[in-house]
C-alpha cells in the first residue's frame, strides 16, 4: 500500500511571523478605534436630537400675552420643540398686565431678567443699549422681515398680522346691512344697529393695550394720510398733537362714545370678555384681529362671523400691516456658546414648515416665510387674508414704533380714555398729549 504523501507549507522565519502578527494586531486596534469613533460621533449627534446627553441646556423665553390664541400657539411650539430636543428646556411665563408690554420689559431689565429669547416690538433701542446679541445669517435668511441695527440683524419677524372688524353676519342680514364702502356707511351701520336695540361696538378699555386698535386706525386714516412722516416730524416740532389732523382723529374717537355706539361698560371691560359678549349677541362688532374669531366660535359654534376693514371718508381701505413682533436674543444668551446655539436651534425650529404653518393657523396670523398656509375655506382668517391682499394700502407705521419716544404710548392711551369718556374735551386732551410727548422726548414722562 502506497503511503500518502503529506503536503507541507513552507516554513517562514520566526521574525517574519512576528511582524505579521504585530501588523494584524495594529490593524485590529485601528478598526476598533474607528468603529468606536463612529459610534461616539453618532451618539453625540443623536444626543442633541434625543436628549440622551446628561447636560441640560435651559433657555428662558420672554414673550407678550397678546391673546389666548397666541399664548396657546407659543406653548404648543415650545412643547413640540422640547419633545424633539429633550436636552433643551425652555421656561416661560405669561407676561400680561393692564399696561403695554414695554412696561413689563422695563421691569425685567431692571431686575436683570430679560431672558434668552425675547419678543420685541422695536429691537433698535435694546440693540443700541447693548442688551441684544446678533441673529445668525442662517436664521435671518428664513424670514422676509428682519430688524437691523448698525448693519447687523438683531431681530427676526415672528409673524405678520392685521387688525380689522369682526362682525355678526346674522345681525347684518336681519337688518339688511352690508359691509361699508365709506366711513359714513360705517356710521350708518352703527346707527341702524343702535336703533334696533343692539350695541354696535364692543371696546375692552380695561386692557390699555386694546385701545391701540381704534387709536391706530384713526391715526392711519386721519393723520398719516396728511403726512406719512408725521411721527418723525413731531420730534422736530414740524407737527404737533394740537394740529388740526390730530383733532380730527380724536374727534372720531370721541364721537363713537358720544353717539352711544360703544358698550357703556367699555372702561371696565377686558379684551377677553369681548369674545363672550359677542358670542352672546351683546355687541355686534369688535375692532380686533382675526384670531378673536376662534375664541368667539368656541363659545358659540353657531355664530356666523364676517370681517371687514373700516374705510376712510373717501372710501380708501388702509389695512393695518403689523410687522412689530420680532424674536431677538439677549446679549447674555449670545455670550454663552451653548445657550446661543440652542437659541438658534429653537428659532430654526420655530420657522420650520410644519411648526410655523401650525402656529400661523392657530394664532390667526400670516406667515413671513415661503410656507403656503392653507386657511380653512370660508373661515374668518381666509376672509381677513383676502381683504388684506385686496386693500388699497397697507400701513405698518403705528403709535408706539421706533419714532415714538419711550413711555409716550401708555400715557397717551390713558389720556385717550379720558377724552372718549368725556372727562376732558378733545382740545384739552390733545394739549395734555402734546405735553406728554414733550416730556417723553426729554426722557421724563410720568
Amino acid at each position: 500500500m502506497r503511503e500518502k504523501r503529506r503536503k507541507h507549507l513552507p516554513k517562514f522565519p520566526e521574525k517574519i511571523t512576528g511582524v505579521i502578527l504585530i501588523f494584524c494586531l495594529i490593524l485590529a486596534w485601528l478598526c476598533v478605534v474607528l468603529i468606536y469613533d463612529i459610534y461616539v460621533s453618532r451618539k453625540e449627534s443623536a444626543d442633541m436630537k434625543t436628549g440622551s446627553a446628561e447636560e441640560q441646556i435651559e433657555l428662558e423665553l420672554v414673550y407678550a400675552y397678546q391673546n389666548p390664541q397666541w399664548n396657546s400657539a407659543i406653548e404648543n411650539v415650545v412643547r413640540e420643540f422640547e419633545e424633539a430636543y429633550p436636552n433643551i428646556s425652555i421656561s416661560y411665563e405669561v407676561n400680561y398686565e393692564d399696561s403695554v408690554y414695554e412696561d413689563i420689559l422695563t421691569k425685567r431689565i431692571a431686575r436683570g431678567e430679560l431672558g434668552d429669547i425675547v419678543q420685541l416690538k422695536t429691537p433698535e433701542a435694546y440693540a443700541a443699549s447693548g442688551l441684544l446679541g446678533e441673529i445668525t445669517d442662517e436664521v435671518a435668511s428664513l424670514v422676509s422681515s428682519v430688524y437691523t441695527y448698525d448693519g447687523s440683524v438683531y431681530g427676526v419677524g415672528a409673524v405678520e398680522s392685521t387688525w380689522g372688524v369682526l362682525y355678526n353676519r346674522t345681525l347684518f342680514e336681519e337688518y339688511g346691512l352690508e359691509e361699508p364702502e365709506t366711513y359714513d356707511d360705517f356710521l350708518e351701520i352703527c346707527q341702524t344697529l343702535s336703533d334696533n336695540g343692539a350695541t354696535p361696538i364692543g371696546i375692552g378699555g380695561s386692557d390699555l393695550w386694546h385701545m391701540e386698535f381704534w387709536v391706530n386706525h384713526f391715526f392711519h386714516t386721519d393723520i398719516l394720510t396728511v403726512d406719512a412722516d408725521w411721527l418723525k416730524k413731531c420730534s422736530t416740532g414740524e407737527t404737533a398733537w394740537t394740529n388740526e389732523e390730530a383733532e380730527v382723529m380724536m374727534g372720531h374717537l370721541y364721537d363713537l362714545c358720544a353717539q352711544g355706539y360703544v358698550n357703556t361698560s367699555w372702561l371696565s371691560t377686558t379684551d377677553t370678555s369681548l369674545s363672550y359678549m359677542m358670542s352672546e349677541g351683546e355687541v355686534a362688532l369688535i375692532y380686533t384681529g382675526p384670531w378673536t374669531a376662534t375664541a368667539i366660535q368656541q363659545l358659540n359654534p353657531e355664530m356666523d362671523l364676517g370681517w371687514f376693514y373700516v374705510p376712510d371718508e373717501s372710501g380708501i381701505i388702509y389695512a393695518t400691516d403689523n410687522l412689530d413682533t420680532f424674536w431677538s436674543v439677549t446679549a447674555e444668551c449670545a455670550g454663552d456658546e451653548e445657550k446661543y446655539e440652542a437659541a438658534m436651534t429653537f428659532l430654526s425650529w420655530f420657522y420650520s414648515d410644519d411648526a410655523y404653518t401650525e402656529l400661523c393657523e392657530a394664532s390667526g396670523t400670516f406667515p413671513l416665510t415661503g410656507v403656503q398656509t392653507d386657511y380653512e375655506e370660508g373661515s374668518v382668517l381666509e376672509d381677513a387674508w383676502e381683504a388684506f391682499q385686496a386693500a388699497d394700502e397697507r400701513v405698518s407705521v403705528y403709535i408706539g414704533n421706533e419714532d415714538t419716544p419711550e413711555d409716550f404710548e401708555k400715557n397717551m392711551l390713558e389720556l385717550v380714555q379720558q377724552i372718549m369718556n368725556g372727562d376732558c374735551s378733545v382740545e384739552e386732551g390733545l394739549q395734555q398729549i402734546q405735553k406728554v410727548w414733550n416730556r417723553s422726548e426729554a426722557g421724563g414722562a410720568s
